[in-house]
């Protein structure tokens, strides 16, 4: 099974080597890589393999290569057997030595050229391999990893490989014939060689640019490397430009903020500034209404104490005599509607009859200026107002109303005057 295992890891590795080839996932940039049938084509079998063997004629004829071309045609049918072991086969070959065995004809030329190229296909170029392909490019980083993989592998392989060459030339030491069957040196061989072919080409995609020979070109490896450094550069130049972006549009951003911020700030101060000249204009108007108001409460002030001084003025006698004098007055004045005169006279005569029948009675002795059923009957009349004067009434202002107000005597200061006021 050695050998079957060894096989498939180096046809893997061709069509590793095969897809790098490809067009489409090849190496970049102008690197070419060779194909497979030319790095077979740069190797020679004498560089490669041993002299074969010479055969030692014996007399009795030994089965040991026909049972190895037995079990490898068995190996290629159940795809799970292969060759005897060398140590097995000297076993064999000891235990036999002496039995005649039925022959197994040889190969002929024509079925030898067949079986050959049969195997060399698998290598070079399978059938039914198109299918299992992808057809997407490959990066530098993918290539370069897939060579980095093949080597390894080829040398993981290398012991084996060599073992194999050392038994090329081995002879079994009972029969004197080779190792190998015939078809079994076919494979072994093509195994060799497929492997020797990538050998060479991963030698010249990894080849030392310290030596003279390849010191005028690159290697595909280094153009490889060089071509992920400019990948990552550009990476790293686009990553820096995003980020150098990002941080523009985050200072941006940042003293959009700061302005608005500071817009709204201004906008703030504006609107206090306003909201105080408005209170300030506010309470300058308050101030000149109040000073209006005040220059108007004087002059209002005035006019009144002026009018109740020209009121006071025009009752230069008080006491009966002085009530009979405004009372004329107002008869002079009313001469034409004596319904109005009478109304009036018999107003007066019921407000002294209440105060003489109670003078201790405050609200009879209190007649509010602005009374609608005074101002009617009485305050409107020339002489009115005046007959309430005359009679001892004053002009007052008693909670906060103007009234004309008849103020009863201080009894312990003037005993007369209240007397008289009261029998008034």
């Amino acid at each position: 099974m050695e050998l079957r295992r060894v096989e498939d890891e180096v046809k893997s590795h061709c069509k590793s080597w095969r897809d790098l080839c490809r067009p489409s996932g090849g190496a970049c940039n102008g690197d070419s890589m060779p194909t497979l049938k030319e790095l077979f084509s740069k190797l020679n079998d004498e560089d490669i393999f041993p002299p074969e063997p010479e055969e030692e004629p014996e007399e009795v004829e030994d089965d040991t290569q026909m049972k190895e071309d037995e079990k490898i045609e068995k190996e290629e049918k159940t795809d799970k057997e292969e060759c005897l072991d060398s140590d097995k086969n000297s076993t064999e070959n000891s235990a036999t030595a002496n039995s005649v065995p039925v022959s197994k004809p040889a190969l002929s030329a024509s079925e030898s050229i067949a079986f050959s190229d049969s195997i060399f296909i698998g290598y070079i170029d399978p059938e039914g391999e198109e299918e299992g392909m992808t057809d997407h490019e490959m990066t530098p980083q993918q290539i370069l990893e897939r060579l980095e993989n093949i080597k390894a592998s080829l040398t993981a392989l290398a012991p084996k490989i060599n073992k194999f060459l050392k038994r090329l030339a081995e002879k079994d030491p009972i029969t004197r014939k080779p190792r190998y069957g015939e078809k079994a040196v076919i494979r072994v061989k093509h195994a060799v060689r497929a492997y020797k072919a990538l050998e060479l080409g991963i030698s010249g995609a990894f080849q030392d640019h310290t030596k003279p020979e390849s010191a005028e070109q690159s290697s595909l490896v280094s153009n490889l490397q060089k071509q992920i450094q400019m990948q990552e550069e550009q990476m790293n130049e686009q990553r820096q430009a995003k980020q150098t972006q990002e941080q523009i549009e985050l200072e941006r951003i940042a003293n959009e903020k700061l302005l608005a911020e500071k817009r709204e700030m201004e906008q703030r101060l504006l609107e206090d500034q306003r909201k105080r000249e408005e209170e300030l204009e506010l309470s300058r108007r308050a101030e000149e209404a109040r000073r209006r108001r005040i220059e108007e409460e004087h002059l209002a002030l005035a006019a009144e104490r002026e009018a109740d001084a020209n009121l006071l003025s025009l009752v230069p006698t008080k006491g009966p005599e002085g009530v009979r004098e405004q009372i004329e007055r107002m008869r002079q004045a009313l001469k034409e509607d004596r319904a109005a005169f009478d109304v009036a006279l018999g107003s007066l005569y019921t407000l002294f009859d209440q105060i003489s029948r109670k003078p201790e009675e405050v609200s009879f002795r209190r007649v509010r200026r602005d009374h609608p059923k005074f101002n009617e009957d009485i305050g409107r009349h020339v002489g009115g107002k005046e007959v309430l004067i005359a009679a001892g009434f004053r002009l007052e202002t008693l909670d906060g109303i103007k009234c004309f107000f008849s103020r009863e005597p201080n009894i312990e200061h003037d005993m007369n005057g209240w007397s008289d006021w009261f029998d008034g």
